[in-house]
């Protein structure tokens, strides 16, 4: 017999089949989903929650001194923001951290310290104990600060195993932070205050030395302080004025002598004392009477002569007063011409001591002058440590604190949201396991699978029910049965007459005997002559259904040991026949190669309708493959969703390189549930649609 083998080569699976894969392994989705929160909930109620407090505190350094330098505000000395964002590490230093873990214990709280916490199996996962430097460090971890933009407020925040002790962590640091400022401040104070002090006790020293210096000077000049020098001074004054003046004077008299000596009547008149002027009007007067006279009377009238006589007389006595006024001027100009002189000669003198005067008196007005600045900066210096020990008497730190740390609810675990996380990333995980196991999974859930991987058809699909053995008989309209007729029905539609059907698999536990007794069962109720044959000689699947063990069956009546009627037994269960594989299994191999084997089926193929051989695994023994080339069909069972498809294709290449006719392949062991709710096309017959059709 030659027949071409199928093709084999797997079908890609689509999209739409790998979303149906998805859709059959529900349950691995669904156990990832609930595992991977409920062990994240394991988790958590094993860990211990931290909750997180803050508080907020306002940084004002307009009243910030720096050490030695009392010129100005610390703001303004270097950038304000700067400034602000340096307080965080202030805040959240290591000292900071060692003061907060010494007050609140922490070093005896597992979070802080790794040698508390709890222990792997057999200590193995034991920390070792941690170094005060290690714990101060994890404290310092749970300390965060930040700084609110554009402001120079703070958040202190601590996170913490309780809320009290998150809010007592808070509430410290700031505290804590706010004494530092003060003391630092206060230190600041102190320190310019003992420059000042110092530098004040410098300076009296300097002081006391120039004031000694200047004492000597003056009593080795024999100046009494500031009173020669201001005598001096006072004359050289007064003689300068008298000579101003003295000079102002005779500038007027020689001019008004020049005024009188001069031939300018008017100028002379101005510069002749005021009691000549009468003389001068009446000598005016006669003048214009002699001259009107003389032209209206002649020379020698006597009131002209008069008047002549009178006018000689004024004449001569205002030259006479004139002469007397000019040597009156010139006598005042000789008098000033000699004061300006003696004092010009006394001016002189006067600023001749007084230059030798300054000469002496340099030296000691130096000293004055270095005296009076060293008292105006000990005055200044004392003033200063004045106002430094006021202020040191009221420091005020340069923070303040805006709201104090309140319990919070629990910060650490965020459990919804790590059990939310944990839900969606089991569900993925289900996904991709989901996805993992249906491509790593290369057994057969449908006829279609059947069909695209083997290229044989799927002549039924068995379904896994309680006592398949009687099934059929029990229930003959039960889609067990069902399947029973449909794959009879699809082994006799062969070309020729189909009488003996070797069942056979891949490998154990597949479900062929089972699917043997229940088929000749069920065909042997129908009215058909069945005869099971047990084939399976190392293993005789028949014995514990029909108690056939140790009796005598095929391999004995090919030995020549019996008759073959005398090994056959009836079913007491149906109609059926059935022949026990015999006890002659070591020479089972030689006697189905004999030609008394095919002679008999030929001979039993007269008395029965139906022959079901009941053949080993193809893997198994060579006398399954003999066995399945003596039928006229054979049929391969291939368990639902447990053998691999590697394994049905070498077993099919088996049972065609023996000659074996492969009619088909019985997917057995079905889960009706499972395969209802696989979506494949032959899983329609498993819907409660179709209940009607089936019952039992």
């Amino acid at each position: 017999m030659s027949l071409a083998l199928p093709s084999l080569a797997p079908a890609a699976p689509g999209l739409a089949e790998q979303l149906l894969a998805l859709r059959r392994r529900w349950r691995l989705i669904l156990l990832c989903t609930l595992l991977a929160p409920g062990l994240c909930a394991v988790l958590l109620a094993r860990m211990h929650p931290s909750y997180t407090a803050t508080g907020s505190l306002l940084y004002d350094p307009a009243n910030a001194v720096i050490p030695g330098d009392t010129t100005g505000p610390l703001a303004a000395a270097q950038d304000e923001a700067a400034i602000t964002a340096s307080q965080s590490a202030v805040i959240a230093s290591l000292p900071a951290a060692r003061a907060l873990a010494g007050a609140l214990h922490l070093a005896a709280q597992p979070a802080f310290n790794p040698a508390l916490r709890r222990r792997g199996p057999f200590g193995l996962l034991a920390p070792p104990k941690p170094s005060p430097d290690a714990i101060d460090g994890l404290v310092r971890q749970a300390i965060n600060i930040d700084v609110l933009p554009g402001s120079r407020v703070l958040t202190v925040s601590f996170t913490g195993t309780s809320p009290a002790q998150a809010a007592a962590a808070v509430d410290l640091l700031m505290q804590n932070y706010l004494t530092h400022e003060r003391d630092e401040s206060f230190a600041q104070l102190t320190a310019a205050q003992s420059w000042l002090d110092a530098h004040a006790m410098d300076q009296q020293a300097q002081l006391d030395k120039t004031e000694t210096a200047l004492a000597r000077a003056r009593a080795a000049a024999g100046l009494v302080q500031g009173a020669q020098a201001s005598l001096t001074t006072e004359t050289a004054s007064r003689l300068a004025a008298s000579l101003v003046q003295a000079q102002a004077d005779m500038a007027m008299n020689e001019a008004r002598l020049q005024a009188a000596s001069g031939g300018d009547a008017a100028a002379a008149n101005a510069a002749i004392a005021p009691n000549l002027l009468p003389l001068r009007k009446e000598q005016a007067d006669l003048t214009a009477q002699v001259q009107a006279m003389a032209g209206e009377y002649g020379a020698n009238y006597p009131n002209l002569l008069s008047a002549r006589a009178q006018l000689a007389a004024i004449t001569a006595a205002i030259t006479a007063e004139t002469a007397r006024e000019l040597d009156a001027a010139r006598a005042e100009v000789a008098a000033d011409a000699a004061q300006i002189a003696a004092l010009r000669s006394a001016l002189g003198a006067a600023r001749t001591q007084s230059e030798n005067q300054d000469e002496q008196s340099a030296p000691i007005r130096a000293l004055e002058q270095r005296a009076d600045a060293g008292r105006a900066m000990l005055r200044a210096m004392t003033l200063q440590a004045d106002q430094l020990a006021q202020d040191a008497s009221l420091t005020q730190p340069d923070a303040r604190i805006l709201s104090a740390a309140t319990p919070t609810s629990p910060a650490a675990p965020g459990t919804v949201l790590i059990l939310a996380a944990a839900l969606g990333l089991g569900f993925c995980a289900g996904l991709l396991l989901a996805g993992l196991a249906d491509a790593l999974d290369t057994s057969f859930r449908s006829g279609e699978s059947v069909r695209g991987q083997l290229g044989l058809p799927c002549l039924a699909l068995i379904p896994e029910v309680p006592a398949p053995q009687q099934a059929a008989l029990q229930a003959p309209f039960s889609l067990f049965a069902e399947q029973l007729r449909a794959l009879r029905t699809a082994l006799a539609l062969g070309a020729g007459p189909v009488k003996i059907i070797a069942i056979t698999a891949a490998r154990p536990g597949e479900g062929k005997t089972t699917l043997t007794i229940a088929l000749a069962r069920a065909l042997s109720h129908a009215g058909l002559r069945v005869l099971a044959i047990d084939g399976d000689i190392r293993q005789p699947s028949f014995d514990a259904v029909f108690q056939t063990a140790g009796l005598p069956g095929l391999t004995d009546h090919l030995a020549g040991l019996l008759a073959l009627e005398s090994a056959i037994i009836q079913d007491p269960l149906s109609p059926l026949r059935v022949l026990p594989a015999g006890t002659q299994a070591k020479s089972a191999l030689a006697l189905f190669l004999s030609p008394a084997l095919p002679a008999r089926l030929e001979a039993l193929r007269a008395q029965y309708d139906v022959i079901l051989l009941d053949v080993p695994p193809a893997f198994a023994l060579a006398e399954g493959r003999v066995l399945a080339r003596l039928a006229d069909r054979a049929l391969l069972c291939v368990r639902w969703g447990a053998t691999p498809a590697r394994v049905v294709r070498a077993a099919i290449i088996l049972l065609h390189e023996a000659g074996a006719n492969v009619a088909g392949v019985a997917l057995t062991r079905v889960n009706p549930r499972a395969h209802g709710r696989s979506g494949f096309a032959d899983a329609e017959m498993y819907q409660p649609r179709y209940g009607g059709y089936f019952s039992g």
